[in-house]
């Protein structure tokens, strides 16, 4: 099958044009040929774009040194091929220095295929070679723009030192430092990567430089070159040593620590066992106190209202010692994790109850009225002893901190909260209330309010704490809401017997 051929023949005399198709037909082609004879429609028929151009010598308008001139500004990859009635050997020399790819006279014609032949062949030749050159070239300019843009000092030298490329990071090196003696393994070894920790002074300063030094081989896989990666780490084994020194001067630090939290945990175990010993030791006291007191009072004569006034302060003042131990000692179970709990099935509206009445001496003194408000039975599973405590203190507090015609409520209701059937207690005055910025305070020990201070109400800054360590180890929550000037609420949440 015939090859197709874009031919542009360059002839004014149409029998030898007709002549010059028909020898490339013969040769194997089928050739879409243009078919001009002056040198404008040769410039014209150069934008079809033909693939071989065939040209008489000698035109009225044009040569064949005028053709391969044009060829040679517009497209000089384009083979031209010569072609006239006579030849001369310096016609021939000179259009094959111009550029032409074959001469041929016209009476020998039948060499016209192996020359058309030849010269596709030569310019595909000449087309790869432009293409792997262009590819050189990209290839060359990235390398070199990767060389020139690096952060690390990059070179290549060859066996006898000499530099064969380098960027400027490298020649900023001040020390003249030939590969040689690293390269050694390289040359000696073979296609070996050496790397290792190198000394640069760099502006009058030692740096430390991890170096790579590898080999770089020709075509016969030749050692030839040793190429150098230099990264300046100075800066990274200061860092390094900064660390070790800090993870150092930490460790020791935890260590002290450790030795600081283990006496601090002895001194307060000790403490703990301290409080517990002395509380221990004055409720013994206290108790008996009381129990003269309250012997007194009973056998004492009724006219003599001066000794019961007496019996009856001291009695007071010895139960608020017994209170202030039982807290204390109550704490230090519960800190040394020594308290135990006799859980029983509680009815908390009768603890409620009782502890209204154990507190209504003290509210009828102060003028404030007492109130109990439950829908039945509150049942729950606890330490009797312990949740009495609990409303005691609340109670007490409500008292203390409400003035003279107020009131103190104990509200018992059943809730389902967070998914879980509870009982909860609301103790409600109509007291002083509590400024808001003290509230999440409240249940801290020790803790004690402005308003305490201010109206000069005595406490000891433990009863709210104790209630949230009992609530607390009975499953429950506690929490407070407040008024300064209104009241307050104080919300006890327990989980309801099942």
């Amino acid at each position: 099958m015939p090859t197709p051929l874009r031919l542009l023949v360059a002839e004014d005399f149409p029998p030898d044009a007709e002549l010059i198709l028909s020898e490339v037909r013969r040769a194997g082609y089928d050739p879409v040929a243009t078919v001009v004879d002056t040198a404008g429609k040769f410039l014209r028929a150069l934008d079809d774009e033909p693939e071989v151009v065939i040209c008489d010598y000698t035109l009225p308008t044009m040569t064949a040194p005028d053709a391969l001139a044009i060829l040679q500004a517009k497209q000089p990859e384009l083979p031209l091929i010569v072609v006239s009635g006579t030849m001369d050997e310096a016609t021939c020399v000179n259009s094959l220095r111009l550029g032409a790819a074959d001469y041929l006279l016209k009476d020998r014609l039948s060499r016209l295929g192996p020359a058309i032949d030849h010269a596709l062949a030569r310019r595909e030749l000449d087309r790869v070679a432009r293409l792997a050159e262009q590819r050189r070239d990209e290839t060359m300019n990235i390398m070199l723009g990767l060389v020139d843009n690096s952060v690390a000092a990059i070179s290549v030298q060859n066996l006898s030192g000499k530099t064969l490329v380098s960027n400027d990071l490298y020649n900023q090196l001040s020390t003249d430092h030939p590969p040689l003696a690293s390269a050694s393994p390289i040359r000696t070894a073979g296609a070996e990567v050496v790397q290792r920790q190198e000394m640069f002074t760099v502006d009058g300063e030692q740096r430390t430089f991890h170096a790579v030094r590898y080999p770089v081989l020709d075509g016969t896989d030749t050692v030839f070159a040793v190429g150098s990666i230099l990264v300046d780490i100075t800066d990274q084994k200061r860092i390094e040593a900064d660390l070790r020194r800090a993870r150092t001067e930490l460790e020791a630090r935890n260590q002290q620590l450790d030795v600081a939290n283990a006496e601090l945990r002895e001194v307060d175990r000790l403490k703990t066992e301290f409080v517990a010993s002395v509380s221990h030791e004055l409720r013994t006291p206290l108790t008996s106190i009381r129990g003269y007191a309250e012997l007194l009072l009973d056998e004492a004569d009724g006219n003599d209202s001066q000794s019961s006034k007496m019996l009856d302060i001291i009695d007071r003042n010895a139960r608020r010692l017994l209170n202030l131990v039982e807290d204390l000692l109550l704490l230090s179970k519960i800190d040394s994790r020594t308290l135990t709990h006799e859980y029983v099935e509680v009815e908390l509206a009768d603890v409620a109850e009782g502890a209204l009445l154990v507190l209504k001496p003290s509210a009828e003194t102060a003028g404030v009225t007492l109130r109990l408000e439950t829908p039945g039975e509150l049942p729950v599973m606890g330490d009797r002893s312990q949740l009495e405590r609990v409303l005691l203190n609340l109670l007490s507090n409500a008292v203390k901190f409400s003035e003279q015609g107020g009131t103190v409520t104990v509200r018992g209701t059943l809730e389902r909260h967070d998914d879980q059937d509870q009982v909860v207690i609301r103790v409600i005055d109509t007291g002083l209330g509590v400024a808001a910025e003290e509230l999440p305070k409240l249940f801290t020990r020790f803790f004690r309010s402005a308003s305490d201070a201010a109206h000069k109400i005595p406490g000891t800054g433990l009863g709210l704490a104790v209630v949230r360590e009992i609530v607390e180890n009975h499953g429950g929550s506690v929490d407070m809401e407040s008024v300064l000037g209104e009241g307050s609420t104080v919300v006890v949440r327990l989980p309801r017997r099942q």
